[in-house]
């Protein structure tokens, strides 16, 4: 039970570091970018963005191969 607890927090986290480095930008930012600020790996933030666009908490687009996000207005 605390594992899952532990889990439920540590992907609350995450998400809320997303949100924070989307928020604070004026433009789009790719998924690399977020990865890179908030030191997590490139794979795990592209999921927690397609879960916050899910939840319709985000926007994202592809721009070539890159996957763009910003706060949905």
């Amino acid at each position: 039970m605390d594992s899952m607890f532990k889990s439920t927090t540590n992907r609350q986290k995450i998400f809320d570091s997303i949100f924070n480095v989307l928020k604070s930008s004026k433009m789009p930012v790719s998924t690399t970018d977020i990865s890179k600020k908030i030191k997590k790996s490139w794979h795990t933030v592209d999921r927690h963005c397609l879960k916050l666009q899910l939840d319709k908490k985000i926007t994202g687009y592809k721009i070539g191969n890159m996957n763009i996000w910003e706060i949905k207005k």
